[in-house]
């Protein structure tokens, strides 16, 4: 889940103030103006902090496992599955960390939850959503292996390569890094991205296919999780990252996630970063190279 973008709000101003209170009031609008984005992330990372003591406290009398970099909460009886997550989320977290340019300072928080419904009534998700797994807020909520999948060997050895682990540590890895300072599609391109460097994997339908009718900038920008095609508007997020990351390689994409850390507006950081002017232009070049033939 995203937090909403806060806004300054307007502030009404009598017609008997002096000259100079309303010249310092308009030199403190501009101030907060030019200020706002870093405030804005400032905030929401105590918001995300916030979150996981509260989820730490809710959950403090489950079994946890702990290593160096994570603290994973389990139901009793799911052992051998927290286990397996623990051990695939210690697996991705090197490469991903490098991908994204951060370092976590403290543990990871990961939730096991036993079934689709104790996991969509924890989150807040209508109990007819199927899902694998959550972010919200850094936190990583993932449904058992054993409630989707079984529990044998293959079973195990499957949820290494379509389970949530790899796809819900970008995101919340993009989320410590740069604060929710992203449009949705974006953080659903990049965990896109991450889940295909690590595993391979890619969500490709018959009905998502990069040709014809697409998506424009606004409606990704504007309605991305309510758009009808999810499965075109994901496939879109994750190109779209693919065709940040070939234009500057790796080291171009942690400068422009490094801007977006510093507070940066996302048009602002694109400029900065691809001399492309906003989110508009961004998509009209990614358009010509993703449909232009391949060689």
């Amino acid at each position: 889940m995203i937090q909403p973008a806060a806004s300054p709000r307007a502030e009404r101003f009598g017609r008997h103030r002096t000259g100079w209170t309303g010249l310092a009031v308009l030199l403190a609008l501009l101030i907060m103006t030019g200020f706002w984005q870093s405030l804005r992330v400032w905030s929401y990372g105590l918001v995300r902090q916030a979150e996981i003591w509260h989820t730490e406290w809710r959950l403090s009398h489950w079994p946890m496992l702990q290593n160096t970099h994570f603290r994973l909460y389990y139901p009793p009886g799911q052992s051998p599955e927290a286990h397996l997550v623990l051990a695939e989320a210690s697996r991705a977290l090197s490469g991903e960390s490098h991908s994204l340019g951060i370092r976590p300072q403290g543990r990871l928080v990961v939730v096991l939850y036993a079934s689709q419904a104790a996991m969509n009534r924890a989150v807040g998700i209508a109990p007819a959503v199927n899902n694998i797994g959550y972010d919200f807020n850094g936190i990583m909520d993932i449904l058992s292996p054993s409630a989707w999948l079984g529990t044998s060997k293959t079973a195990f050895k499957q949820f290494a390569f379509q389970g949530p682990v790899d796809h819900e540590l970008g995101h919340a890895l993009l989320n410590l890094k740069a604060d929710g300072n992203y449009p949705n599609w974006f953080n659903e391109g990049v965990a896109q991205y991450e889940d295909y460097r690590m595993t391979g994997y890619q969500w490709v339908t018959s009905g998502n296919r990069l040709a014809g009718s697409l998506y424009s900038m606004r409606q990704l920008d504007d309605q991305f999780y309510a758009l009808p095609n999810q499965a075109l508007a994901y496939r879109q997020g994750l190109s779209l990252v693919e065709y940040l990351e070939q234009l500057q390689g790796a080291g171009g994409f942690r400068r422009f996630l490094g801007h977006l850390a510093a507070g940066q507006s996302f048009d602002s950081a694109l400029s900065r970063t691809y001399h492309i002017a906003s989110s508009e232009s961004l998509w009209q070049h990614w358009h010509q190279w993703v449909t232009e033939p391949r060689q």
